[in-house]
């Protein structure tokens, strides 16, 4: 008898010790069930531990951001419901500006567009910034973190657009012409943009000049002389007669024409159609001024309506268009073609925009970069 409640004691610790294992398996099994179907890693579960946050972060929908968080011990409490609406990044410093931008008091769906949106230049001067509201601003690409107070400026002055406001200040439309003038490091470049703001270094001459074949007293740098030349053929087949009559100016020469003309209309009226020294295409040996057969300076409507549509086919724009002045701060030149090879002015031609906009838009990070 003894013998048998024994077994019977044995049997009933037994069960018990089997009850107690299952109810603990199921209790941290029905923990970890409240976390989504997919689960956070058991580091991040064990750190949730450590920082008594698990019951706080099970309740919710997983987030990449939060995991993100964790393993790089950079979630900070006060910021937990935020990171739930922040998307993660693939960028070593992710966690590191997730916080920077939450300390600054930018919101969730803030910092999820200064991420998604704006380089690392940007991103790094927003980073020593105080808050700066970018909403206007964060998706236009070409967007300058530290003229946003300029952008805001000129829209309010000029009732215009922010994506306007932006391409007009980028350029220094905000600020009188010859005002503020940076020094062009890449002048060799067949895409370097030379207006009232932006100078060539002094003394600057290219090295490959080319004669044009009609007379070899005008000269282009050797990709833009080869394509004036088909230029001009092209023309001819469709009985478009025209001819050079200033291609390849030194700074000197530039200087010396510029100053007549001051001499004899005074500098206002000369800024409007002749480049100060170093600011004149022509001195790039990318620039050639044509005319009409018989013509002074001038091409007849019928061949300059054949340039508009044509002399993209070959690299050259009309580079001082009707309408343009508000933006060049030059006249209409219809004789004035700048080379620029051909996919990008079959570009300018198909946005019918300036090289100005077009430069700002598409071309200056690359320009840096070579």
């Amino acid at each position: 008898m003894k013998k048998r409640h024994k077994m019977l004691l044995q049997i009933v610790v037994f069960g018990f010790i089997i009850l107690g294992i299952y109810f603990v398996w199921n209790r941290n099994n029905n923990n970890n069930s409240k976390l989504p179907n997919i689960k956070y890693s058991n580091e991040a579960i064990t750190i949730m531990k450590e920082q008594n946050i698990l019951k706080e972060i099970e309740q919710k929908d997983y987030s990449k951001t939060i995991e993100i968080m964790l393993l790089n011990h950079d979630l900070k409490h006060k910021y937990l419901n935020a990171y739930y609406e922040i998307k993660e990044q693939e960028r070593t410093d992710f966690t590191k500006l997730v916080n920077l931008f939450l300390d600054k008091n930018y919101t969730p769906a803030e910092i999820n567009d200064i991420l998604e949106y704006l380089n690392d230049k940007n991103l790094n001067q927003l980073k020593e910034m105080e808050y700066v509201n970018l909403q206007e601003y964060v998706k236009i690409s070409n967007m300058e973190v530290d003229k946003i107070e300029r952008y805001k400026s000129y829209q309010v002055a000029n009732q215009t657009n922010a994506q306007d406001a932006v391409t007009k200040v980028n350029i220094g439309l905000d600020q009188e012409f010859y005002s503020e003038i940076s020094t062009i490091k890449n002048p060799n470049s067949y895409t370097v943009l030379l207006n009232k703001y932006r100078g060539l270094p002094k003394d600057y001459a290219p090295n490959d000049l080319t004669s044009l074949s009609i007379n070899p007293n005008y000269k282009l740098r050797a990709k833009a002389a080869e394509a004036y030349e088909q230029l001009q053929s092209a023309a001819l087949l469709d009985n478009v007669k025209f001819f050079p009559f200033s291609a390849y100016r030194t700074e000197q020469y530039q200087t010396r024409l510029y100053n007549n003309y001051v001499n004899r209309d005074g500098k206002k009226a000369a800024d409007t159609y002749s480049a100060r020294p170093r600011h004149s295409e022509h001195e790039t040996g990318l620039a050639v001024d044509i005319r009409s057969n018989g013509l002074s300076d001038n091409l007849t409507d019928n061949d300059y309506k054949w340039m508009l549509n044509n002399s993209y086919k070959y690299g050259f724009i009309v580079r001082y268009p009707k309408g343009s002045m508000p933006i060049t701060g030059y006249i209409e030149e219809p004789w004035h073609l700048r080379y620029i090879g051909v996919d990008i002015a079959t570009d300018i031609h198909e946005k019918n925009i300036t090289f100005d906009e077009y430069y700002d838009l598409y071309l200056k990070d690359k320009e840096k970069m070579a």
